[in-house]
Parts: structure tokens; sequence; C-alpha cells
């Protein structure tokens, strides 16, 4: 339990005084602009079972997302970040293209809500392309990504080009998973005729997760579960992994080293690359109109 935890469970157990039980009006003015401020953030912590260089991450992440000074990172306690975006825009493009790594750590993000506090702050989800192999050729469709998504997690979207392209070996979807439960490593599926087929998952830019239990955010070092049976065979493994992304895709892998230098590797290709200072292409799209006013360039 840490200090702060430990002072609100001593709070309950103090009686208040007739001051201190008395209701505090606050006022309003000037909540437009804190609204319209909070209203562009998001709020994350790594999920990770060890410290990690806050300051590492600052400057990875600034990096990783070339906004320049329309980024601002504000550290609000308990390993807890806001970051400030300029734009809706920019908010949606760092949602759209996780999940984030660092030093092979899962960023989580949260949008702001009214009456979030770092005391009341919840990260439950974070969203990943899944990839769906062994599925009947007749069944590559939106409507089964969906039915397949709602399963396992929160369904966001299925990738049409999943079946368009060069390719149909796999179904790909993007889904919002839960971090408390085990990855799901396939399942069984029931057509309309009552034929089951089973299906395995595969999952791209997997971070750090435990061979024994399969749950995000720690390995079997520090699982209490496997240190309590050791001799049992693990369950998960780096199979879970998608080691080749899609040829129609131009996503990269995002790894990060603790001191702030990207790993940068083309999930197909096995390649490393130097860390890239241009503007990802969608950026650049939207920076080439006349009426983006952001500015996309490093600080």
């Amino acid at each position: 339990m840490d200090m702060d935890q430990s002072i609100i469970n001593g709070f309950q157990h103090l009686q208040l005084t007739k001051e201190e039980e008395e209701s505090i009006s606050i006022s309003t003015t000037g909540r437009s602009d804190l609204l319209e401020e909070c209203a562009l953030s998001l709020f994350g912590r790594l999920l990770a079972d060890r410290h990690q260089n806050m300051r590492a991450l600052k400057s990875t992440l600034r990096s990783a997302w070339k906004m320049g000074s329309d980024l601002r990172i504000v550290d609000v306690g308990k390993n807890i970040l806001q970051f400030k975006f300029n734009s809706k825009y920019q908010m949606e493009w760092v949602e759209r293209n996780g999940p984030w790594n660092f030093d092979n750590n899962l960023l989580l993000l949260c949008r702001w809500k009214k009456g979030l506090s770092v005391n009341n702050i919840l990260f439950t989800h974070s969203p990943f392309w899944i990839q769906i192999w062994g599925l009947p050729f007749e069944s590559m469709s939106e409507e089964v990504g969906r039915d397949l998504g709602s399963k396992i997690g929160e369904y966001i979207e299925t990738d049409k080009r999943s079946w368009l392209s060069e390719q149909a070996k796999f179904m790909r979807i993007r889904v919002d998973l839960p971090i408390n439960k085990p990855l799901r490593r396939g399942g069984n599926i029931i057509d309309s005729d009552g034929e089951k087929y089973w299906v395995s998952f595969k999952y791209e830019r997997l971070p750090c997760f435990c061979f024994y239990c399969g749950i995000l955010g720690h390995d079997e070092k520090h699982c209490t579960m496997f240190l309590s049976n050791s001799e049992a065979p693990r369950q998960y493994g780096d199979w879970l992994r998608a080691n080749g992304s899609p040829k129609f895709g131009s996503e990269k892998v995002r790894k990060f080293n603790s001191n702030g230098v990207e790993e940068r590797k083309d999930e197909g290709s096995g390649e490393h690359q130097t860390p890239s200072t241009s503007i990802p292409t969608d950026m650049e799209a939207k920076r080439a109109g006349p009426s983006a006013s952001p500015d996309f360039s490093n600080s």
C-alpha cells in the first residue's frame, strides 16, 4: 500500500469537526477554458511491475509523437501523466496509432471525464490489433469480426483490408482488451449449421506479459501464481505475438528502451531503423491542408 492510500484509509476513521463537515462551494469562473483543456487531454500510466524512468518516458513520447510545443506532459502524481494536446486530431492520432510501449511496458491511456482525479482514475483496457487465424473462408466478414471482438473485449473495428488484399490468411480486428484478464489464445466458433471450428489469436505489438498466467504487465519472474507453483508448465508463450504485419499496412513496432532511445523495427522485415524525424503519413497529410494549423515539428 502506498503512502497516499494509507493516508486516505486513515481519514476514514477520523471524526470530522463541524467546520470540516461543511460543504465548500467552488467558483466556476474561468472553468470553460479548463474544461476545454481537459477535453483535449489523455491520461497515461505504464503497466509495469518495476520503477520506470519517467523523464526518459516523457522524452521518448515527445520524440515519437512529434508534436513539438503542441504537446504538454504534466506529472499529476501516482506515476500518472496528463498529455495535453492542441487539437482533437492530435489526441485521436495518439489513440488510433497505439498501443505504445516503453521499455517493453504497455502505456495505458484513458480520456478525461467530469469528476476525474488522480485518486479515482482507473485504467482497465488497452486497444490491440488481433489477428484471427483459422477462420473458414465464408466467415471472413466484418460481422464475424464484430462477433469475435465483442467476446474478446470491447470491439472497436474490423480491418476490411484483411480480405481485400493479396493475402487472406487471417482476419484483423481491433479490440479494447481488459488488462486484468489472461490473453485469450483462441476459441471455438460455431456457425449457423452447428459446425465447430477452433480459431487462434495472435496479437500485434504485444508488450511484456506472463508466460504462466497470461496477464499483461509482468513476466513470470514477478508472477505470484508462478512463484507458488513454479513446476507447472507454461500455458502461454511468444507464439501469441504476431510476427509479421500485413503487407497492406504501414504500421511499425514502437519499442523504446529505458534511456528513451527508440528501437524501431518493421514487424515483417527484421531490420532495425534509426529514430525517424519525419512526420507520420496521416499527420503529414493533415498538415498539408490549408486549414491545418498545428505545428508537428520536433521541439
